[in-house]
């Protein structure tokens, strides 16, 4: 009996002893894992910051993507160049300052009749429709779409709705997609830039016509909208006016969001969504009202209105 109870005894003590030892091992391998654990996430850090400071460090156009109003003009430029890099040239400008040209850069332009840049980097619109101009500087090609506008004539809804729709010209088309970011298809672009406005439309093309004051093309207006097809009936695909014989849309999967000539494909029919337009007419009256006066308001009439 005395010597099970010590064999007993002596069991509990190694399971004890062995316990101590495995708590040990955890602990040890516990705070090994803490210690790779920190390691890896000051690595990771690290190295993040770093690719997030050479990015900012790396050379690009300050501008990549641009709307450009006639009679306005802009310039682009290459960030983040060294000095070493640059071939500065002093010309003279035409208001007698001197100004500093990058001869090492080269410009061009993809379309002249539409906008033309100068060997400052300088745009200068021509007419309406898109471009791409392109710098060439160390071996490298820097490129910006450009898209021309003439908002001469139109209301300030026609301007605010037109602006905001071509900031998405470039973005993907997506099939049942309404996002103007992450992809939209034709009724969904439209259905999301008049949202903006406080407009309701329908996800739908067809349904879209029906829902749009008619308009005979002769009479279109900016901001009106396009619908395409062989008949009203197959009503298949919506574009948005922006003026000049153009539509900006979300086209296919292959093109995106782009502009097109409005006549790029049969139509079936027009439609009118903004209920109000106002004019201002302060440039009109500058000259004969230079201090300013009541006639000088803005001027708002109704497009529902004959």
């Amino acid at each position: 009996m005395v010597a099970f109870f010590k064999k007993y005894v002596k069991m509990y003590f190694v399971i004890i002893n062995n316990k101590r030892k495995v708590h040990i091992y955890i602990m040890k391998h516990r705070v090994l894992a803490l210690l790779t654990l920190l390691m890896t996430f000051g690595f990771v850090f690290n190295y993040s910051v770093k690719v997030e400071a050479a990015a900012k460090s790396k050379p690009k156009l300050n501008k990549t993507k641009l709307v450009l109003e006639i009679g306005t003009e802009e310039r682009l430029e290459i960030l983040n160049r060294t000095s070493d890099d640059k071939d500065v040239a002093t010309t003279d400008t035409t208001d007698d300052a001197d100004a500093e040209i990058d001869t090492s850069i080269k410009w061009t332009t993809s379309n002249s009749k539409v906008v033309t840049v100068d060997e400052a980097g300088t745009l200068t619109p021509v007419a309406v429709g898109t471009a791409n101009i392109t710098a060439k500087a160390d071996g490298k090609k820097y490129t910006c779409k450009v898209m021309v506008m003439d908002y001469t004539g139109m209301s300030v809804e026609q301007k605010e709705v037109i602006s905001y729709a071509l900031q998405f010209v470039g973005n993907p088309y997506r099939y049942g997609g309404i996002s103007l970011t992450k992809g939209a298809d034709c009724s969904g672009f439209t259905y999301s830039v008049y949202k903006k406005f406080g407009y309701k439309l329908t996800h739908n093309a067809y349904q879209q016509m029906t829902e749009v004051k008619k308009v005979k093309m002769k009479n279109i207006k900016p901001g009106d909208l396009i619908f395409y097809g062989s008949s009203k009936s197959s009503c298949s695909h919506v574009a948005l006016y922006i003026g000049n014989g153009k539509v900006v849309h979300a086209s296919t999967v292959t093109t995106g969001i782009v502009i097109s000539d409005y006549k790029y494909r049969k139509y079936c029919g027009v439609g009118r969504v903004l209920e109000e337009e106002t004019y201002t007419t302060d440039e009109e009256n500058a000259e004969e009202n230079p201090n300013g006066s009541e006639d000088t308001a803005p001027v708002t009439s109704y497009a529902t209105s004959k």
